[in-house]
This record gives structure tokens, sequence and C-alpha cells, in this order.
């Protein structure tokens, strides 16, 4: 064959037809064509008609006796468009993963709520990244993403930028994590906080764990140390890691970690002594490193903080394009329906929890020797060794309304979303300004039309609320001191003292599963007779400041209070002997303790 000049042989002639060949597979594969000639994935793993090509997810085995949904479908719809939905290797969204029916499209499990609803081609992607889902929503790849209520501030400012508008819109939440997100490290933290002073902590910055310890470091007033080249014996300390499970394995590995100190400009090693992780990393750190030497001397491993003390910290969050969830808007309806009445079955019914949900997380996640039981044990979380591990919650359509605030008609920013969005924004904003340089309004991210459109769907079960029994979160998870300035002689609170204040009703409503301890203190002006109950007075002054102020009405409540006291001048702070205006100011304070 003769190209030109060319003469071409036989087998330079198959070459050329086989590369163009391989060229217009590829592009009509990209239309989709070739999707009708492709084996799919069965509700079981295996491709129909060839028992001989197994799947290549780990925990296969446990999936094959899946009962199917008893979740009844709300009406059909006929808005029934192609949608991917990123999730992470979080069991809150078990209704999501139930809603579907498994890890093709929802169309392959005639049983699930989607299928029967009519919508036969959402499918589930588990990618932990949320800046790659980031990327995908703003190319159409992906049409709703994950993040979490401390994280969506820096997700969402990340979608708009590549959205090119206040375009990402937050519709709904899945559930929360409740005791997996964690700081684990040595067992003396527990009591006292500030031993961390000097620590270095191994987690992915600046994501959700990230946001645990400095969740923590914060409300305890400890410095956290945001340069990961640094050491500074003054503060916490942070290596970083791709993820959770990379975090826990460098944890257990123990490696020495090489640093400029601070307090000699020389780079040093130092050991890790603790991380913030998720499930499964805290397993994997309290099975294969339950002992940490830190400081010279050798400590058990303990969970020191989590999202059980701050149960309100971390909701599941779904946003997508508002452009496109205006387009669907008959199927977003349909599928939060879904999803609200898989989370109220998984709530009221333990064994659809054990048998079906369980066994759909250990599919859809493949994490390797995590299999049904594994997954069932750390949603309902479990003590091993004298170590909490796990812990998860499904939201049904009640728990929704009260983080948006919807429960009580309240204005979004005093809701549980609007205090956890714009607390945890303002502080990474401090830490990493570059990271984070502006974020929107929580007003200007949400769309709770939808819920507010399906707001006849049935929630049996009541909204959460903690129960504090004897023995409970036994350890301190904060001591904090604020500075509230009264008149002289009185325990009326100023309106000057607004904002501290407020900061204090934050914290207590991030932290909702604690219980609260009150110590008032005064200068040493005046005697003990005067002073020691007029401490009292101002620390009740506070507690009931807090009560009237808690905009749902029950997360501060008397059920939480512990002891209110008063210490009079007895109690200065360290170092403090009240030798000026300045120094008495400050001993004129009262004392935060949550336990």
């Amino acid at each position: 064959m003769r190209v030109g000049r060319i003469e071409l042989g036989p087998g330079a002639v198959i070459l050329i037809f086989l590369v163009m060949a391989g060229l217009i597979y590829v592009g009509l594969d990209k239309l989709g064509v070739m999707d009708r000639f492709k084996n799919t994935i069965n509700p079981i793993g295996e491709t129909p008609g060839d028992s001989k090509i197994p799947d290549k997810r780990v925990n296969l085995g446990d999936f094959k006796d899946l009962p199917s949904s008893e979740v009844k479908a709300p009406e059909k719809t006929a808005d029934n468009p192609e949608v991917v939905i990123g999730i992470w290797t979080w069991q809150t969204a078990s209704g999501i993963i139930d809603a579907v029916g498994g890890s093709g499209k929802s169309g392959e499990y005639p049983s699930s709520c989607l299928c029967q609803a009519g919508i036969t081609n959402t499918k589930l992607v588990v990618q932990n990244d949320t800046a790659e889902q980031i990327k995908q929503l703003s190319a159409n790849q992906m049409q709703l993403v994950t993040t979490t209520g401390d994280q969506s501030a820096v997700d969402i400012a990340g979608a708009n930028k590549l959205l090119k508008g206040n375009k990402a819109k937050v519709i709904w939440s899945s559930g929360y994590s409740f005791g997996e997100d964690c700081l684990m490290g040595p067992e003396s933290w527990k009591k006292n906080p500030k031993l961390a002073l000097g620590s270095v902590v191994v987690t992915a910055v600046p994501y959700c764990d990230w946001n645990v310890v400095v969740n923590w470091a914060s409300d305890n007033q400890i410095p956290v140390n945001p340069n990961e080249e640094v050491y500074d014996p003054q503060a916490i300390n942070f290596v970083n890691a791709v993820d959770h499970i990379e975090a826990s394995q460098k944890f257990v590995n123990n490696s020495k970690v090489s640093l400029i100190n601070k307090a000699t400009n020389k780079k040093e090693d130092f050991q890790i002594d603790a991380v913030a992780t998720w499930t499964p990393g805290d397993v994997t750190a309290a099975k294969d490193r339950p002992n940490v030497s830190y400081k010279g001397k050798q400590e058990k491993l303990q969970k020191i903080v989590s999202t059980k003390e701050y149960s309100y910290m971390m909701p599941h969050i779904l946003f997508g394009n508002e452009d496109w969830l205006n387009q669907h808007r008959d199927y977003v309806k349909t599928l939060l329906r879904c999803i609200a009445r898989s989370n109220e079955k998984i709530k009221t019914d333990d064994n659809y929890l054990k048998n079906r949900i369980a066994a759909l997380n250990s599919l859809m996640f493949n994490v390797e020797g995590a299999g049904p039981t594994f997954w069932y044990d750390y949603f309902k979380g479990k003590v091993e060794d004298g170590v909490p591990l796990g812990g998860s919650r499904v939201n049904n359509l009640a728990e929704v309304k009260h983080l948006f605030g919807l429960a009580n008609n309240l204005p979004i920013e005093q809701s549980i979303f609007g205090i956890t969005y714009t607390d945890h924004g303002r502080r990474l904003q401090k830490i990493l300004p570059t990271r984070l340089e502006g974020f929107a309004a929580v007003k200007d991210v949400i769309d709770l039309s939808f819920i507010k459109e399906i707001s006849d769907e049935q929630s049996t079960t009541p909204v959460y609320q903690a129960k504090f029994e004897a023995g409970q979160n036994k350890g301190t998870v904060v001591n904090a001191n604020y500075q509230i300035t009264f008149p002289s002689g009185s325990a009326a609170i100023q309106s000057s003292e607004t904002k501290v204040l407020e900061e204090i009703r934050s914290l207590l409503i991030r932290a909702s599963d604690t219980k609260v301890i009150l110590y008032g203190h005064t200068d040493n002006l005046g005697d003990d007779s005067v002073n020691v109950p007029l401490s009292k007075q101002r620390a009740q002054s506070v507690w009931e400041w807090l009560k009237k102020s808690d905009p749902s009405g029950v997360n501060i409540s008397d059920s939480r209070l512990q002891t209110i006291d008063g210490y009079g001048a007895s109690k200065p702070l360290s170092g403090n002997v009240n030798k000026d205006d300045k120094e008495r100011a400050a001993n004129r304070r009262v004392e935060i303790v949550l336990k």
C-alpha cells in the first residue's frame, strides 16, 4: 500500500488499522455507546452469565445473602437523570447507600427505595478526598458531594471558586460522626489537656480529624502550630498524612519526624505522640500501638476526645450545584425521601442495621478484613481494653430539621449547623489564612427548600438528646477560663459581655455530650465572706444566661449541669498575684469545665 511517497508493508497497514480502531473505540466509550456491550456487575458482584470472573471487592463473600430493602418507596418520579454521589468511608452515609442499594447503579437493585421510586441511574463513588469530589462536581462528573459541618466552610469556598459563583448549596445531612472521629494520645491528657503542649500529632491536615484536635486545643486555650516543618514546644504540632488510614499507619510505625525546633532553631528528630483519625483508623491505632512513651513515661493510648463529646461538631453534609439541583427538583426530593426513610429504618430496626446495612457498607467501603460484623460493631461503637472505638448516627427528618433550625423556626445563623459552620470557618481562617482567605455567610450556602417540601415525612424516633449516666465521659474534655466583667459587687450580666458569652454558648452546643461545671472567681479585693458567695452567684448568672439563650431549647439544660461553685480569690490564675489592675481583672473570671 502506498501513501504519498511512502510504501507501506502489510504489517504497517495492520498496525495503522488497529490504532484507528482503538481510537474509535475510546471515542465511542466516552460517549457511552459501548456501555450496552459491556458486562455489568450484579448485586452479588459476579458478572451475569460468567461466574468465573470474580468481583475485586474484598468482602464479597459477606454480601451474597444480603436481605432485600424493607424501605417503602415514595411516589414514583419521572425525573431520572444520570447521577453520581460522592461519599466517604463513613457510616453516616448508610441511609444513602441503602437507598441506592449497592455499589452499582440503583436500577440494578430492584428492591432499593430509589429503584422502586423510578430512579435507576444513581451511583455512589467512595472518594475520601473531598477536594477531588469538588473537582468532579465542578466538571458535572459528580452531582452531589460529601463534607462535614466543621469542614463545610472551606469545602464550599473551594467549590464556589471552581463553579465561578456562589453556586454550592447544602441540601441535607444524613447523620453524625458520634465518636469515630477522634484524637488518640497518652492517657494523661484525659486528666489534664494542658499536658498536650509540645506534642506531635499525625493527621490529615487540614481536614475533619485535624479539626477535632484544633477544636479541642482551642477550647482548652492551647496554641496549635500550623507549620508542619517546625516544632513548637509551646503548642500542639502536626505531621501530615494523606488520609485517616495513613495517619494511623504512621502512628503505629512510630517513625521519627525531622522538624526545626523553634526553641533551638535546629533540625531535630521527634516521635509521633498521638493520632487524629476515624474508623477504621482508630481501631488500627488502638490494637497495634496500645501504649505510647510520652516525655519519658510509658502510658496507655486512650481516646482523648472525639465526636462523642463534640456530638454536633461533625454532621454529614450533602451539597451540590444549585443550577443542577433546581433543574432536578423532583429527583432531589425523591432521593431525600428515600434517605430519610432508610435512616428511619436503621434507627428503629437493629436487625436491619446488622443484616443489611452492615453488609452493604462492607461491600461499598471495600476495606480488607472489615466485614459486616466489623461495620455493625463500630457503627454502634464499642469499648476494647478500656478504649472506646467507632460510633455513628444517622438522621431521620426530625434530626435534619433540628440541625438546620427548622424545628424551632430559627434563623440559620442560630442553628447548630450555622454555629458549627461559622465557628470552624473562622478558626481555620485564623490558623491557616492562605487555605481559607474568606468564606460565604451560612445563609448563602444552604437551600432548605428541599427539606421543607418533604416535611410530611414521618419520624417515629425523637431527636437525639445526650444521656448523662454515672461514669460517663470520664476525664476532662475542656478546662478554660473566660474573663467576664461584672459591675462591682454585682452578679448582673452586662450587654458588653455578650460576645464572650456567645463563645461559651457555641462551645456548649458543639460539645453537647458533656457535663458542665462552672466555677466563679474574684480578685483579692474585699474579704471571703463577700467574695466567695459573689463568685458563685456570678457563675450561676452565666449559667442562666446560657440556658435562656440556647436557640434549640434542649442543648443547654440543667440535666447537663454537674456543679456550680465559687472560690472567691482563693484560686488565682497560675502566676497571677493580683499585683495590679490588669492582673486583678484577669482573675475576675468564670471557669468552664466540660467532663
